[in-house]
């Protein structure tokens, strides 16, 4: 009886054990939640135009890939080159690289795409740059940083 009592609580307490490593709920694990905290803290995410005034700032992991990210939304009343100028030169400066496929596609332009491949290593993980002008608002726009998700990185921008 004793052996039986002994082994079901340890059963139980492996399983305890497993869950605190993932919060069981999707793909997200507690070292994806904590990067996404390392993320929030990228100094790219506090920099902007003098004239632009955040607004929301994000962190979290996507439950559905696993990928740990954070973003900040800013107000301005520049052009969307004028932004998308301002960050491709933060980004140089705070040592983030462009990647050759980076591109604007054919037929659209920067302040339509936004930017889309710039990478930099945190923790010895890739991390990717995005700026995002295509939110709800017209003066309104969003920087974002963000690790891999389960499926690796998105075809039309690779680290390497």
């Amino acid at each position: 009886m004793f052996g039986l009592f002994a082994t079901a609580s340890l059963s139980v307490g492996l399983l305890a054990g497993c869950t605190t490593e993932d919060d069981g709920y999707g793909f997200c694990s507690k070292s994806d939640v904590q990067f996404a905290e390392r993320l929030n803290k990228l100094p790219i995410l506090d920099m902007h135009p003098e004239s632009a005034t955040p607004v929301t700032r994000n962190r979290n992991c996507d439950h559905s890939d696993g990928e740990a990210y954070a973003n900040q939304v800013y107000r301005s009343p520049l052009a969307r080159t004028e932004i998308a100028s301002f960050y491709e030169a933060a980004l140089v400066q705070d040592g983030w690289k462009a990647r050759p496929n980076s591109a604007v596609p054919h037929g659209t332009t920067r302040a339509a795409t936004g930017i889309r491949c710039y990478f930099k290593k945190v923790d010895e993980q890739f991390v990717h740059f995005t700026m995002d002008s295509h939110v709800f608002e017209i003066d309104k726009y969003v920087v974002e940083v963000n690790g891999p998700s389960v499926d690796g990185w998105v075809d039309y921008c690779t680290p390497e």
